[in-house]
């Protein structure tokens, strides 16, 4: 279980690092398995390519088109997926910041591997999770697994801290929801950001409400993550929605 300082920090700050919480061998696992998935083109998968991202290939056609930037379902994809899923190591500290008597993970969102390729990643921009999910509220969980090194170079997660308790102005925001650098209102938050260096094993916990973002890849390996979404009980999909395209799963 967290101590009460570990569940203020997630409280104020949006975010909490889990250190060393995959062993070796569970880290090992995944990454056979997902690398094994990306040689084959296991599908689904996301490519770079559809995502239009500043640095992501044009189109299906050009170089680096096939690269992949999310393997998708990917609690159902394989057994050592949904058990790291369903790890009681995590998930108890998942419905510990959630008070929640219930855990349920959500199929619909970051269900998924996510990776970043040398040559032909993209830059993610500032955004929440929550701009294109539908719940009744947002006090969802996502945890991110690094399985490998990340940090600045490689594509690895930045944070604005506390920013999920920020109520940005609608103007601070573009068409597709990513907050504008430029505008004045955004400024003091912007210079907040920091970056979340990750080792093999750790967890990144963060509220789906908090402002992250993370550049392209940099270095010559891929990076890739296992990350899955968790709510409880009463926070409830709005039906008819891409978040209640399938039933969730309850964990506890």
């Amino acid at each position: 279980m967290l101590t009460q300082a570990q569940v203020n920090i997630f409280n104020q700050q949006g975010f909490l690092v889990l250190p060393g919480a995959a062993d070796a061998e569970t880290v090992a696992a995944i990454r056979a398995v997902t690398f094994s998935h990306l040689e084959a083109k296991k599908e689904p998968i996301e490519l770079e390519s559809e995502v239009n991202y500043p640095g992501a290939p044009k189109s299906v056609d050009d170089p680096g088109g096939a690269t992949a930037r999310r393997l998708l379902m990917a609690y159902e994809r394989d057994a050592v997926f949904k058990a790291w899923a369903e790890d009681t190591s995590v998930t108890e500290c998942i419905q510990q910041l959630l008070g929640s008597e219930q855990l349920l993970l959500t199929p619909n969102h970051h269900n998924t591997v996510m990776t970043k390729h040398p040559k032909y990643s993209s830059d993610t921009l500032w955004h929440r999770d929550t701009r294109y999910w539908h719940y009744s509220d947002n006090c969802l969980i996502n945890a991110w697994t690094a399985l490998g090194p990340e940090h600045q170079l490689n594509g690895g997660m930045k944070v604005i801290p506390g920013s999920h308790l920020w109520h940005v102005d609608d103007e601070g925001l573009d068409d597709l929801q990513f907050l504008k650098l430029d505008y004045e209102g955004n400024q003091v938050q912007l210079a907040k950001a920091i970056y979340v260096n990750l080792n093999a094993g750790d967890i990144l916990l963060f509220s789906p409400y908090i402002f992250h973002a993370a550049d392209r890849c940099k270095t010559n390996d891929v990076k890739c993550s296992l990350v899955f979404t968790y709510r409880g009980e009463v926070t409830l999909p709005v039906q008819n929605t891409k978040s209640s395209r399938f039933p969730d799963i309850r964990i506890i």
